[in-house]
């Protein structure tokens, strides 16, 4: 059998020697070859391949953003892609990972190895095929089941037929022994929809997303009081109809088990004190792994809470030593935002207001640093503090954090314009930047926090209160590093409070030769490059 690979590389060499290990392989490969990102998209969503492999870095859309955009189309979803790359990121295999991609290769490869990984996907292929096509034949075969078991109305089981939203529309006359009650005196006094009825509705909800995710039955097991107060236990089977994909009825066949229920008790209480000791040995067991499980998951829980408060050097060191040494760092730029006239302008919103916004401000500047390699410092009240160049250190952090900054004024910006409210504040947004050195680390026992000390703080906090609001103030020592990429507007020496005068610019936004789009705050593939090669 013949299969279909498409190869998106932006170097035209490495898609020349891909090619030539394939013609040289065992099997019979139809190629198609992608010169960028959005080129591999369009591609790969046309011709529906058996497997892709891109590269990581290429112009308009990397790889991982392939993965994303593929993985998010249900014809192209449980494609295996590969991701081939000369970076040595652990970080940018991680995400490719968590993206979809099922394995990665590192360039320069061997002809062996990657004829080895292409195999294995497609085996993965062709397995995921086959178990669509097997799944498909037991749909069916469930689907004219239930088409016959919607004849037998007599039965004394309770059959009822429901809309999609578990509405009830027919039962049978099982339906009225089972409940002492009619359908539409049942309908009166509990509610039309079955699902959502008192007695099923603290189960039903997990089985009915389960039913519709995997178009299989369900069943569960409920307790109904009749109106002679009697417990009822019932034993429910819900199977879904689906006509062309879509789900037409849901079938629920009911059968009473309460006298098997009463004898499973009984049987239970008369052979109590035979297995008491079992039982409790049982118990004893049971609650060691309940035990050994807490604490497992517990401690899951408090890595996963350390991992989010602290960087994760920081979290191992804790663990593992029981404190964090302090690094020092030559070069980190440091990020204060702050909005003006904060505690004026909320003196007419209430406390929930005023957490609510920030909130929703904190959350976008969140996503924006994280997607810079920036590290969140804390936020002081109306305040944010970031830093670029830590905890892991690298020489883009000049240009990540300035583009970071004007990203969220720029945020800030169409967030006031689009959202206009005479009755609310102005949220008018103070942001300052300054590199240099500083000392990273956590100090105290209770509540630890990752923070950053040095003279170079306090100059970043004077660049947020010398700026203006809805623009980007950057120090002299931010500007020697940026200023062959960014359009900046000299301000002068300005005043600063115990620190004497300093140069500060403003970021109008990057230069238009290395913009993405008119707003100036998306770097393009020119760029990124250079980003790429610091």
């Amino acid at each position: 059998m013949q299969h279909s690979i498409l190869i998106a590389d932006d170097e035209k060499i490495s898609l020349n020697i891909i090619e030539k290990y394939l013609d040289q392989a065992d099997k019979n490969f139809l190629i198609y070859k992608a010169n960028n990102g959005e080129e591999a998209v369009k591609m790969a969503k046309n011709f529906l391949p058996d497997i892709v492999v891109t590269d990581w870095n290429m112009p308009i859309l990397n790889g991982t953003e392939v993965i994303k955009i593929l993985k998010k189309d249900y014809r192209t979803k449980n494609i295996p892609i590969i991701l081939q790359t000369g970076i040595d990121a652990a970080v940018h295999l991680k995400e490719a990972l968590k993206a979809g991609a099922v394995d990665f290769i590192r360039k320069p490869f061997e002809k062996i190895e990657f004829i080895t990984r292409i195999n294995s996907a497609l085996l993965l292929h062709d397995s995921i095929k086959e178990a669509e096509f097997n799944k498909q034949k037991v749909d069916t075969h469930i689907r004219e089941l239930n088409k016959l078991s919607l004849i037998v109305k007599q039965t004394d089981n309770s059959v009822v037929i429901m809309s999609p939203e578990g509405n009830l529309e027919w039962a049978n006359n099982g339906f009225t022994k089972m409940y002492g009650i009619n359908i539409i005196d049942f309908i009166e006094k509990y509610d039309v929809n079955f699902l959502k009825a008192s007695f099923n509705k603290d189960i039903i909800s997990d089985k009915y997303k389960q039913l519709r995710e995997t178009k299989q039955s369900v069943s569960y097991i409920t307790k109904f009081q009749t109106d002679d107060t009697n417990n009822k236990w019932i034993q429910t089977t819900l199977t879904p109809i689906f006509e062309d994909d879509q789900l037409e009825n849901i079938v629920a066949i009911e059968t009473d088990i309460t006298k098997a229920k009463r004898n499973e008790f009984s049987l239970l209480e008369k052979n109590k004190e035979m297995l008491q000791l079992t039982e409790e040995l049982k118990k004893t067991n049971k609650e060691l792994n309940n035990q050994k499980e807490l604490i497992l998951e517990e401690r899951k829980k408090t890595d996963e809470l350390l991992s989010n408060i602290l960087p994760h050097h920081i979290a191992v060191q804790l663990k593992t030593i029981g404190y964090a040494r302090p690094r020092n760092y030559r070069r980190a730029s440091i990020m204060f935002t702050d909005f003006k006239g904060f505690t004026s302008s909320c003196e007419n919103l209430s406390p929930d207001q005023i957490v609510n916004f920030l909130h929703e401000f904190f959350i976008e500047f969140d996503e924006i640093v994280a997607g810079h390699f920036i590290e969140k410092i804390k936020t002081i009240g109306d305040a944010y503090m970031c830093a670029g160049g830590l905890p892991l250190r690298n020489r883009s952090n000049p240009f990540d954090v300035v583009i970071a900054g004007l990203k969220i004024q720029h945020f800030m910006n169409n967030r006031n314009k689009l959202v206009p409210d005479k009755n609310l504040p102005d949220w008018n947004l103070r942001l300052g930047i300054h590199t240099g050195p500083v000392v990273a680390g956590v100090v105290g026992k209770i509540k630890f926090a990752y923070d950053i000390w040095g003279d170079s703080v306090n100059i970043a906090s004077r660049m947020e209160s010398s700026g203006e609001v809805g623009r980007v103030n950057i120090s002299g020592s931010t500007y020697k590093y940026i200023k062959n990429y960014f359009d900046c507007e000299y301000r002068g020496e300005i005043e600063v409070k115990n620190r004497g005068k300093i140069a500060m610019y403003f970021v109008n936004g990057i230069k238009e030769e290395y913009a993405l789009d008119e707003t100036k705050a998306i770097p393009n593939a020119k760029f990124k490059k250079h980003l790429n090669s610091l």
